[in-house]
């Protein structure tokens, strides 16, 4: 079973965190092996459920504040 090595680890969370809405800041993603995907696809998912949260406590306060303002 193929292993991911810390250097590469490092070189993919590098990768992820420097994308931006730039398409070409997503290229790296085209050479992923299937095991290096999984990983990813948990970052991504782990970046959605965060901002998800984020909004709904924003809007829980907005909500709290418009009932006490």
């Amino acid at each position: 079973m193929p292993s991911i090595t810390e250097e590469r680890l490092a070189e993919l969370a590098d990768n992820w965190n420097y994308e931006s809405s730039d398409p070409e800041t997503e290229a790296w993603r085209d050479d992923l092996t299937p095991e290096e995907a999984k990983i990813i696809d948990g970052w991504d998912m782990g970046y959605a459920v965060g901002v998800h949260n984020i909004c709904r406590d924003i809007m829980a306060q907005y909500r709290e504040g418009e009932r006490h303002g």
